[in-house]
């Protein structure tokens, strides 16, 4: 059905702000989920907005540093939404990153945005690079080999300026992001083959079964060897237990570098953008209208989307919003 942009931030704000949200906190957590799903990431829009929007506000303080110096924040969440949180201390980030060449951010004890392209795209906006690894959670994903699942989907994004569109790497170490799984299982489709597994092991299109299941790692054992690695720096390093309920299960790793300390801003940009088009121009699979750069899509999505006053959104998305008025 079609709502109205206006009609929507003003039944989600209200919903957050009665929560305990303040307004200003309010509108940081609803533009990231109006972001997704202007950029065509429904499953990271408004579908997760019930689950991860309103049900996980329970913050137990404001979030406090544990650790600062010029090139380090370590970050206490207090169980405070993603969106909150780095939305504070991210351009805080960016400073020391320009100003000392490179600064790294772990997070812990953090409820999830929704991205961790929101946050490596406004470093790319600020002539940074930035590199974003997380936790996502409970077992989902199947090491190669396995039928049991034991990594969370432990997503990545990494962005790069660039002087049209930056470069914006961000994906789960799983074949498919466990949001549009529960997306597909809330309006109905079915998964594409080959993504999934059930319990027992065998393929399945099914989302109940996925989500009983394993999904499977992207790349076979090198999208399992990402997904390790990512489990490691955001969940043991950060000594995470999920099952600790006095604790938002999630461990998150920022590393922002300022390319400066290597090469000519303008010119590195440049050179950027002129391997975008190469690329671009490169000869077409038949079938293929146009190659798109990473985070290209999104974008111009996102800017098309952005001239209309209304969004398309599943009936029962909507209803399951107006349901917590």
């Amino acid at each position: 059905m079609k709502i109205k942009i206006k009609e929507l931030e003003k039944i989600c704000i209200s919903i957050l702000m009665k929560k305990g949200l303040s307004r200003k906190d309010a509108f940081v957590v609803y533009s990231e989920y109006l972001d997704s799903e202007l950029s065509g990431h429904k499953g990271h829009g408004f579908q997760a907005f019930v689950e991860f929007g309103a049900k996980l506000i329970d913050s137990e303080d404001k979030p406090k540093i544990i650790k600062e110096d010029n090139n380090l924040l370590y970050i206490d969440g207090k169980r405070n939404l993603g969106q909150i949180v780095c939305n504070e201390f991210v351009p805080k980030l960016i400073k020391k990153a320009k100003k000392n060449n490179i600064a790294m951010m772990g997070i812990k004890n953090m409820h999830s945005y929704l991205r961790p392209g929101t946050y490596v795209k406004m470093a790319a906006e600020n002539d940074i690079v930035g590199f974003v690894f997380n936790y996502g959670g409970w077992p989902r994903t199947a090491p190669t080999g396995s039928i049991d699942p034991y990594f969370a989907t432990n997503p990545i994004a990494i962005g790069i300026p660039a002087n049209t569109y930056p470069i914006i790497v961000d994906m789960a170490t799983s074949k498919k992001a466990l949001m549009a799984v529960r997306l597909a299982k809330k309006i109905g489709k079915k998964l594409p083959s080959g993504l999934a597994i059930n319990n027992k092991g065998n393929l399945t299109t099914d989302p109940d079964e996925a989500l009983n299941g394993a999904l499977l790692p992207f790349g076979e054992y090198k999208g399992y060897a990402l997904a390790l690695v990512v489990e490691i720096l955001t969940k043991t390093m950060f000594d995470i237990d999920i099952n600790d309920n006095k604790k938002a299960g999630r461990g998150f790793l920022f590393i922002f570098f300022n390319p400066k300390a290597f090469a000519n801003i303008k010119k590195f940009k440049m050179n950027v953008s002129k391997m975008a088009d190469e690329i671009k121009n490169l000869r077409k699979e038949k079938g293929v209208d146009e190659i798109f750069i990473p985070g290209e899509k999104s974008e111009k999505e996102r800017i098309k989307n952005s001239k209309k006053d209304y969004l398309e959104i599943n009936d029962k998305i909507i209803k399951e919003i107006k349901s917590l008025i």
